[in-house]
């Protein structure tokens, strides 16, 4: 893909110029500010929509002194030689108004493209796929365009991956088998429980520096556990576990002693027992005589209390019935008020329809003013009188049903004799109530049995029994505590002896804690140590790859080299794909810490190799090639942009 030709239309300050290069390579020779950028900026916008510098926000609007030009089209469009093919492209910046309803003046709208392939409008979409049928990407066109782009714009990983499809990756078995040290690497790198299926020398990194990490601070955290550990180890120097199952045996066998005489002791006061058991029987001929004396006084009274009962629930009867018969009442009371209002409305609205008469004004039509005909006339006066009789019919009609004269004063009739029965009822309700109080009066009131003779008896024989079984439980009591002091002094002792055994099983535990955690220090400092060597390998594998890349891909370029890692100060490498230019003295430096001349150079060697590779020319833009006393001899166009100070007008000179 050659660039035949490139025209400007107020692009970036260049109002019109057009540029013959016929497809050979060229020179564009201007002072500073005269536009050489520029023209690379027009070749890059048609291209990729982009800066040839990567400034964000570009626009190839001119700006005047006083800010954007408006009102113009800004334009760009190129001539290329496809494969033996012209095919013009060409790219239309210009801003967009508008009129809001009701407004002549025209506002501002934005800005759009228009895109022209051979001269005919076409989408965005259209044009780009086009694009890329030619070049690929544009990626692709980037990096066969601008020197700099693949060295130092593109992201490190990235540059990795073009290298590796362009040169070929390195097959990792081969890795192994060329240094005797990784033999060891695939036994590492096994998933656990998937056989033989084996993690990615990354994979398998990533996952045993985070394991790595982890197993560190447990390791970090056990001398403190361990230390937490003897902590709780509580002083046991003077316990004696023999000594202490001794003295617990002998108290033990006293506390069994002495719970057998406490036992005897409380089972063998037959006289308490002999007081209890008459104080009892004492207590229940004191209740069976209370409940005969109740029974008795309750059948004296027993005929008129069933005499009140049964007018009592007569009167009740009574109640409800005049309740009922009053609720009734105000029930139908309110259908009475209800049908009455009924009635009024209806005697209202018959009055206002019979006095309704037809409009003499209606026999005039509304919208030509005059008289209707006859017929017309005596049609509309037939309806209204037939609507008017129909409302009255209606009105009459459910009068009759709903709110009649006959129909209100049964439903007063209903009212007053649901009164008289409510009046009726609670009449003997009344009178039965007089009946009960006459009876209430005829009730024979018995003396409470607490107040007997009986009663006073027998509670003072259980007076006299309770007497004596306070002297008896007295002296018994106080053998019976003297022994539970003993108990419970021997229990204390017990206690305190447990207490030695428990910390000695407690001294023990804690023992059998800080093994533990000691073995568990050496397990994970051994794991840690594997890890180690896990990681150890992959790094060797990663820098013998990566120098058998670095090998294979230098192969292809005459001049620059690739650093594909760097070693850090632990000892560890981070992975990297950094252009490298021979300076003086035979060592490289960087693509960013390299003059100008070995920069442009180093870009043009890889643009060579990327070509050649892709099977893709595009024309090469050279900026300030005027630094440079010898270019590289490329194999695809190349245009200089040179700084030259007599030339005040910008300048195409065409190369051999």
């Amino acid at each position: 893909m050659k660039l035949i030709s490139l025209k400007l239309e107020n692009f970036q300050g260049i109002k019109s110029a057009q540029f013959n290069f016929n497809g050979k390579s060229a020179g564009i020779y201007g002072d500073n500010a005269t536009g050489k950028t520029t023209v690379f900026n027009a070749l890059t916008w048609l291209l990729f929509d982009k800066a040839s510098t990567g400034a964000k926000n570009f626009t190839p609007k001119t700006k005047g002194p006083e800010g954007d030009l408006h009102y113009l089209n800004h334009a760009a469009e190129a001539v290329f030689d496809v494969d033996g093919r012209e095919v013009t492209l060409k790219k239309v910046f210009h801003e967009n108004y508008r009129k809001r309803r009701g407004s002549t003046a025209e506002e501002f709208d934005g800005h759009s493209i228009d895109y022209f392939i051979d001269g005919v409008p076409i989408k965005e979409k259209d044009y780009q796929e086009t694009l890329l049928e030619f070049c690929g990407s544009a990626e692709i066109m980037k990096m066969l365009t601008m020197p700099d782009y693949f060295p130092e714009e593109l992201a490190w990983d990235a540059r990795r991956k073009i290298l590796l499809e362009v040169c070929g990756d390195v097959d990792d078995n081969a890795v192994m088998s060329s240094t005797p040290e990784l033999a060891e690497l695939p036994e590492f790198l096994k998933m656990p429980g998937k056989g033989e299926q084996l993690y990615t020398v990354e994979d398998y990194k990533k996952i045993a520096q985070a394991t790595k990490s982890e197993i560190n601070k447990q390791i970090q955290d056990i001398p403190g556990r361990i230390d937490e550990a003897e902590r709780a180890i509580p002083d046991t120097s003077e316990f004696d576990t023999g000594q202490i199952e001794q003295e617990l045996y002998k108290i033990n066998a006293m506390k069994s002693d002495l719970e057998q005489s406490k036992a005897k002791l409380l089972a063998g006061d037959s006289f308490t027992a002999e007081v209890r058991q008459r104080i009892s029987a004492k207590q229940t001929e004191l209740a069976e005589l209370k409940a005969a004396y109740a029974e008795k006084n309750s059948s004296i009274n027993s005929e008129i209390l069933k005499q009140i009962d049964s007018l009592k629930s007569i009167a009740i009867m009574k109640t409800n019935a005049a309740r009922d018969a009053r609720n009734e009442a105000d029930r139908k009371r309110r259908e009475v008020k209800q049908m009455q209002e009924l009635r009024d409305r209806l005697l209202k609205d018959y009055a206002e329809a019979q006095n309704q008469h037809w409009d003499e004004d209606s026999v005039i039509c509304p919208s030509c003013g005059q008289r209707l005909p006859e017929g017309d006339i005596k049609k509309n006066i037939d309806e209204f009188n037939i609507r008017k009789s129909n409302r009255l019919e209606e009105i009459n009609k459910k009068g009759n049903t709903e709110a009649s004269k006959e129909m209100i004063a049964e439903a007063e009739a209903a009212v007053k004799e649901f009164e008289v029965k409510a009046e009726k009822h609670e009449e003997s309700a009344k009178d039965l109530e007089r009946q009960i109080e006459e009876r209430r009066t005829k009730i024979v009131t018995s003396q409470p049995f607490e107040e007997t003779e009986e009663y006073r008896k027998i509670t003072a024989e259980i007076e006299a029994y309770r007497a004596q079984e306070d002297e008896s439980g007295a002296r018994s009591n106080k053998a019976v505590n003297d022994i539970s002091d003993e108990i419970r002094m021997l229990s204390k002792e017990a206690d305190k002896l447990n207490g030695q055994k428990a910390a000695l099983s407690l001294a023990e535990t804690q023992r059998e804690r800080i093994e533990e955690l000691k073995n568990e220090e050496k397990a994970l400092a051994n794991k840690y140590e594997e890890l180690e060597q896990g990681i150890y390998l992959c790094e060797l594998f990663i820098k013998t790859k990566v120098s058998m890349l670095t090998e294979q891909i230098n192969e292809k370029f005459k001049n620059v080299r690739f650093r594909l890692f760097i070693e850090q100060v632990n000892g560890g490498i981070k992975e990297d794909c950094e252009v490298m230019i021979p300076s003086e003295g035979g060592k490289s430096v960087p693509f960013a810490f390299a003059n100008n001349a070995a920069r442009i150079n180093a870009g043009l060697e890889v643009i060579n190799t990327l070509s050649h590779h892709w099977g893709i020319e595009m024309p090469v833009f050279i900026d300030n090639a005027e630094s440079v006393t010898q270019i590289l001899r490329m194999d695809t166009q190349v245009i200089r942009l040179v700084v030259s100070e007599p030339d005040k007008v910008l300048r195409v000179e065409l190369e051999s």
